[in-house]
């Protein structure tokens, strides 16, 4: 080691710490992401199975709004909430349901390393009616 080289290591680490740290909550802020979306997608999948069973369309929304609200209850990252929209515009037998979850995911935290304060995730699912099973109404239902 000669003596020009005396401190340079602290310089190195001094330039490269911050670096180091920038990536490292950019790591954290993809997991968030990844976690999140898969969070979505397993809502709006459970979501649509319960709408898929319901005897009509009303309670098909309403199951639907309940199940993904169960299912992303204790999340802190969904900022104000899922939105449910069901989409029953072709219930019948043999017809389909679909859901649609969408959340704003919360980057506030980290948005000093230059990510945006939320993205807003989506996830949708697609179920079948079944052909076979009765679709009546429930017991005080009229058309």
């Amino acid at each position: 080691m000669t003596l020009t080289d005396r401190g340079s290591m602290s310089l190195e680490m001094v330039l490269v710490t911050p670096i180091f740290v920038a990536f490292l909550l950019f790591l954290s802020a993809a997991g968030r992401m990844v976690d999140a979306q898969s969070q979505v997608d397993g809502a709006a999948r459970d979501a649509v199975r319960a709408a898929s069973i319901a005897r009509n369309a009303a309670s098909a929304q309403n199951l639907a709004a309940e199940t993904a609200a169960a299912g992303l209850r204790d999340t802190e990252w969904c900022a104000g909430g899922p939105t449910v929209r069901t989409d029953v515009s072709d219930w019948r037998p043999g017809g389909r349901v679909g859901v649609t979850i969408t959340c704003d995911v919360d980057f506030g935290d980290l948005s000093f390393i230059g990510l945006p304060g939320s993205k807003r995730l989506q996830g949708d699912a697609i179920a079948p009616i079944d052909t076979f099973t009765f679709r009546g109404t429930d017991p005080g239902d009229e058309p």
